[in-house]
């Protein structure tokens, strides 16, 4: 089953055939477990255990919730739009309001941080708004492309573009290297 894809995985694990259907639901919870913790790690303030919480929550809410995927859509984007709602309902929860800040300076330079400076970029990137920083993960971090974002927040390319413009731009007022 490992040569399959997730919209096949996910198709068989509906039909709910007994051991064929939690074989289905195995491969994809190893094919995504790490990405989704990676995923949490990074936008919930680097706390682990949280992001370990949070996967587990996650992949309850896929087990309960496997009827409502819809085959016309990816897999990929179903699962990272329930892990970016489940973000924003822990930052509304808790009342995480952040001021927006301004653009990084676009370069076509890889940089390489010091881990002073790392730190601080992180410490940055923590200050943004929920929404900004979990634009900046799933962008920068997880190297997702505009159009797989797009398909997590359900919106336009070009709405997902200007947002992480703003995003960059308040990250750029934090962070001056």
């Amino acid at each position: 089953m490992q040569h399959l894809t997730d919209e096949q995985l996910i198709k068989i694990y509906q039909s709910n055939e007994g051991n064929k259907s939690q074989v289905a639901f195995g491969h994809l919870y190893n094919r995504y477990a790490k990405l989704m913790l990676n995923y949490f790690y990074f936008s919930l303030h680097y706390d682990h255990n949280k992001a370990q919480d949070f996967v587990q929550d996650l992949f309850v809410k896929i087990l309960e919730k496997h009827h409502t995927f819809n085959n016309d859509q990816f897999f990929k984007a179903w699962i990272y739009r329930i892990a970016a709602n489940m973000c924003n309902n822990e930052f509304r929860k808790n009342n995480v309001i952040r001021k927006y800040h301004d653009h990084i300076k676009s370069s076509s330079e890889i940089m390489t941080l010091s881990p002073e400076t790392e730190k601080d970029l992180r410490k940055c990137i923590t200050d943004l708004n929920p929404e900004q920083r979990s634009l900046i993960v799933l962008r920068f971090k997880l190297k997702l492309s505009i159009k797989e974002i797009a398909q997590i927040y359900e919106c336009p390319e070009g709405t997902i573009k200007s947002r992480l413009f703003y995003a960059t731009k308040e990250l750029s007022k934090l962070f001056k290297v």
